[in-house]
């Protein structure tokens, strides 16, 4: 099914909408697990360095339910997340027109994402799955951080652009393991919805313009041409 202009558009804002919104959401998640998980700033001196006095600004944020709850609530936001930029990478994987072993790896990472995406929803919308979702998570970060080595290399040998969504694909691993010293493991998901919003902000740029709109007379675009002698 071809992607139309107007869809294009869409999943791009919502990438980019989806990546600030997680990056700042995401962190308030943090901290309601820290305050439900009090034992994670005991083992990371580096989260404990920023999550108390986070924790004490917050506090509105964070105490108006008993902890799990806000904990839950505040995780649904990985679902959308998850959903940005898998969508957006689907777009960029249409609009590539791969072959070969860059499209077998592009169909292990739009799986993986797949699996991400029902391992979020599973865990935060039906909290009873959570340890079964827990371990389908697990499996899918491994997929993206192994596979997306070999997609990042291989996108660009082939002059994929812009160069950042690739080499973000390549360094996942070491940047999950960053990511989480300092915060919670869903904020590892970042650097992809971030790479893949910019790869769909380039699709959307190279749309064409629509040509069959009415002009501002009310006249059809074609009809308004003037030839030119």
């Amino acid at each position: 099914m071809e992607i139309s202009t107007r869809a294009v558009r869409g999943i791009s804002v919502f990438a980019w909408v989806m990546a600030a919104t997680g990056t700042v959401i995401g962190q308030i998640h943090a901290l309601a697990r820290f305050v439900e998980h009090p034992n994670d700033l005991v083992e990371s001196p580096l989260t404990r360095l920023w999550a108390v006095p986070a924790t004490q600004a917050l506090r509105p944020l964070l105490d108006w339910s008993d902890p799990w709850t806000v904990y839950v609530t505040y995780g649904k936001i990985w679902t959308p997340v998850c959903i940005a930029f898998l969508a957006a990478a689907y777009l960029v994987y249409r609009r590539r027109c791969t072959a070969g072993a860059e499209r077998r790896l592009w169909q292990v990472q739009l799986g993986a994402y797949a699996a991400m995406t029902v391992s979020v929803f599973g865990d935060y919308f039906t909290p009873w799955w959570m340890e079964q979702m827990f371990v389908v998570g697990i499996a899918a970060m491994l997929a993206i951080g192994f596979g997306g080595i070999g997609l990042g290399i291989m996108m660009l040998r082939n002059g994929f652009r812009p160069r950042v969504t690739p080499v973000l694909l390549t360094i996942f691993l070491p940047l999950m393991f960053a990511i989480t010293s300092v915060t919670s493991l869903g904020s590892a998901l970042l650097p992809l919805v971030w790479g893949w919003a910019i790869a769909a902000q380039t699709v959307a740029r190279r749309e064409p313009v629509p040509t069959d709109r009415p002009a501002a007379t009310g006249t059809p675009a074609s009809a308004a041409r003037v030839e030119r002698s």
